[in-house]
């Protein structure tokens, strides 16, 4: 499986952060399914349990322990 590049999941999402939100995996995926996505992109952001990511740092966290981003 490719991973995704960091930058584009950043520039996918930073917004939902910025405004506060605290998006699940569900909110994260259909995000990218909606702003037509790489299938990395999505896949990385499907790797994600389904918790609530308080944050982008915490978010590049888990995709890069999950092994899914460049």
């Amino acid at each position: 499986m490719a991973k995704a590049p960091w930058n584009e999941v950043e520039a996918l999402v930073k917004h939902l952060f910025e405004a506060g939100l605290q998006p699940d995996r569900q909110d994260l995926v259909d995000l990218a399914f909606n702003g037509n996505a790489s299938d990395d992109v999505i896949d990385a952001l499907d790797s994600l349990n389904g918790k609530p990511v308080p944050s982008l740092d915490s978010l590049k966290q888990q995709l890069e322990a999950n092994g899914m981003i460049e």
